[in-house]
Formats: C-alpha cells, sequence, structure tokens
C-alpha cells in the first residue's frame, strides 16, 4: 500500500514544482529603455564611434600616415566624408530626440524623471558617505539617479559644443580664422574630454561592474529583472508597485506581456 504521507509529500512537490515553473515563467522584467529611445541610442553610439575614429585620423602621425602609400589619399578622402555624414546623422537624432522629450509621453516622462531635484544632492552626500563607510548602504535611487543626470547633462552641453564647433569648420570658407581657431580648439578638446568620459565613466557604470561584466544587455532589450531593479532604483521600484498605471508602462512578463501587482500576487498564493 502507499503511504499517504509519502502521496501527500509527492502531491506538494509537484505543486511546487509547478508554481516554480509557472513563477519563473512570469518572472518580471522592467522597462529603462523602451524601443523608440533604444533606436535612438544604438543610432547616436554608432555615429559617435565613427567620429571618433574618423575625428581622430587626422591627428595621427605623418610616420603612420605614410604606411597608406599610395591610398592615403583616397582614405581621407573617405574619412571626411563619413566624419561629416556621421556628424550630420547625429545632429539630426540629437534633434529629434528633443521633438521626443517634448511631443512623446514616454518621452516627457523622461524628460521630468530627468530633472534634477533637491533630493539629488542629499543622495550624492549619503553615497558619498556610503562610500566612505560613514553610513551602511547607498540612498535609494529612483528611475533617473544624480549620476544619470550628471552624464545625460554633459552629454547634450557636449553635443551642442561639438555640433557647433563641427558646423563652423565645415563652413569655414564663410568664418574668420579667429573664429576657426577657436572652433578648432573647442572640437578638440571636447572630442577628447567625450572619448574619456565614455571610456571611463560610462563603460563602467553601465557594463564592467562586476555583475554585468562583461556587458550589460539594457541597450538591446531594454529591460532589466526584479532583483537588479530592487537592488539599483528601489524608489522607483516601490513607486511602480504601489501604482497599476506605472506597472502598464513599466512592468513586463518573461513573454513580453504586461503584467500588474494583482497578477503577481495570485500566481504566488
Amino acid at each position: 500500500m502507499l503511504n499517504p504521507d509519502m502521496v501527500d509529500n509527492a502531491d506538494k512537490t509537484v505543486k511546487e514544482t509547478f508554481i516554480d515553473i509557472d513563477r519563473k515563467s512570469r518572472e518580471l522584467f522592467f522597462v529603462r529603455l523602451n524601443f523608440n529611445e533604444r533606436v535612438q541610442h544604438i543610432i547616436f553610439i554608432v555615429c559617435f564611434i565613427l567620429l571618433v575614429i574618423t575625428g581622430f585620423m587626422i591627428k595621427l602621425p605623418e610616420e603612420m600616415v605614410q604606411l597608406l602609400g599610395g591610398t592615403k589619399g583616397i582614405v581621407f578622402i573617405v574619412r571626411g566624408v563619413l566624419h561629416r555624414a556621421a556628424g550630420t546623422i547625429m545632429i539630426l537624432i540629437s534633434l529629434y530626440h528633443v521633438y521626443y522629450l517634448l511631443f512623446k509621453p514616454a518621452g516627457r516622462r523622461w524628460l521630468i524623471d530627468m530633472l534634477l531635484r533637491p533630493r539629488d544632492i542629499k543622495d550624492f552626500i549619503d553615497n558619498m558617505m556610503y562610500y566612505i563607510g560613514l553610513k551602511d548602504a547607498p540612498p535609494e535611487f529612483d528611475r533617473f539617479s544624480y549620476k544619470h543626470k550628471l552624464e545625460y547633462m554633459a552629454l547634450i552641453v557636449g553635443t551642442i559644443l561639438m555640433s557647433v564647433s563641427g558646423i563652423l569648420l565645415w563652413a569655414e570658407y564663410l568664418w574668420d580664422k579667429f573664429i576657426l581657431d577657436i572652433a578648432a580648439v573647442v572640437h578638440s578638446m571636447e572630442a577628447i574630454l567625450a572619448c574619456l568620459a565614455i571610456m571611463i565613466w560610462h563603460l563602467y557604470e553601465i557594463h564592467l561592474k562586476p555583475h554585468k561584466f562583461p556587458i550589460d544587455n539594457l541597450w538591446i532589450n531594454g529591460v532589466i529583472n526584479e532583483e537588479e531593479m530592487k537592488e539599483e532604483y528601489p524608489l522607483q521600484y516601490k513607486k511602480i508597485m504601489n501604482d497599476p498605471e506605472l506597472q502598464k508602462i513599466y512592468i513586463k512578463d518573461r513573454s513580453g506581456n504586461q503584467q500588474t501587482k494583482h497578477e503577481e500576487h495570485d500566481i504566488i498564493n
């Protein structure tokens, strides 16, 4: 005869297994970048890489240029075309980003969430105190931390400086040498600063942290899982889980469908 306890235990194990499978299949993911924002980011970064390569080519030592032999002329003609094309596309995608911020609901949410607030100063101080061991835990960040906001503002200022100085240099026949010399210095120095910011700050913050290394797929799929959301953006996580409207915007399950807190509660219970 079958032992009733064994039957009960087996039944319980089966139920727990199915609950676990169901829970995994309905694992929550939180949208950090929607499709529109990911496309903007990819276009921008491709243009940035092209601009860096073709821009710094003119800084190559003459000895290296001579290694190109008879092809150096055509190589640098192509370089100029690619540099101007990438610069034009970057300016256009930047102008579209302004349109997106002002006229698209998701863009307006981005803009509002990215505005500096008094809390950011407090978060900065608390985070510095956490780094030096005077606080036991870091501050709870919302959708964008002070680090995101500072980097975003730096991107805006840098893009404006590079675009204006680049246009001046492109239309050099319209300007005095004094203006062109200033534009050349600004363009060159800002290019170096932008590269350093990307390589030292952005790459580490986004991709090279131990739990994200070697690459964070956020720029591809636009989402992070619930565990990472709780750890890195706990304040936004709490807001979302207490607001059904925000859940519709920011939460997706493994299959990509929207899911509310009530549905998650039903699965667990």
